[in-house]
């Protein structure tokens, strides 16, 4: 395995553990703090100026703090990291130009999750009744362009690493058999 390969891995693990510690620990205290609301990083679908609203109402002073600080901090890291771990085996695997597409696609996925959490960081310094339609719109698009594009990128990963597993096993099937 070449040097930039074992980089690569390397990225792949920060990714994986940047995300598990977001979705089992930072996430679910947000909720906790907010009441059982939904983190807007977690509304694939958006969210409207009501909900928003709800949950910044709910949320504790301290819910903002971690939220703002610790969670907002992890994601930081975890748009980029996501972006180069899927952009770089579409751009190696899939012929041509819809390899570069498609990993395009990826690295759109992380600058929209970059974007929707500033939109969200604005949205957590206000208190609720300083929110503004703009605000949650502005947040909710980022969400919903991020929720798209990681959700296309993730699904055509997984299809072409499907679609190499099972040539490789027919590869090896058809040479021992």
């Amino acid at each position: 395995m070449s040097k930039g390969w074992k980089i690569y891995w390397v990225v792949v693990a920060a990714t994986v553990t940047n995300y598990l510690i977001m979705v089992l620990w930072s996430l679910p205290l947000v909720s906790e703090m907010a009441g059982g609301g939904v983190p807007f990083d977690m509304r694939p679908g958006g969210y409207s100026f009501d909900d928003s609203r709800v949950f910044l109402t709910a949320i504790t002073d301290a819910g903002r703090d971690f939220y703002l600080n610790t969670q907002q901090l992890l994601d930081l890291f975890y748009p980029t990291l996501f972006a180069i771990t899927v952009a770089i085996p579409l751009a190696h695997l899939v012929p041509r130009y819809w390899g570069w597409i498609l990993a395009v696609l990826a690295i759109a996925a992380g600058v929209f999750d970059h974007l929707e959490n500033s939109a969200v960081a604005v949205m957590l310094r206000v208190q609720p009744d300083a929110l503004t339609e703009v605000m949650v719109s502005t947040a909710s698009n980022w969400t919903l362009a991020k929720s798209i594009s990681t959700t296309i990128a993730s699904v055509a990963l997984l299809v072409v690493l499907c679609n190499k597993g099972i040539a490789w096993l027919k590869t090896r099937k058809a040479q021992s058999g």
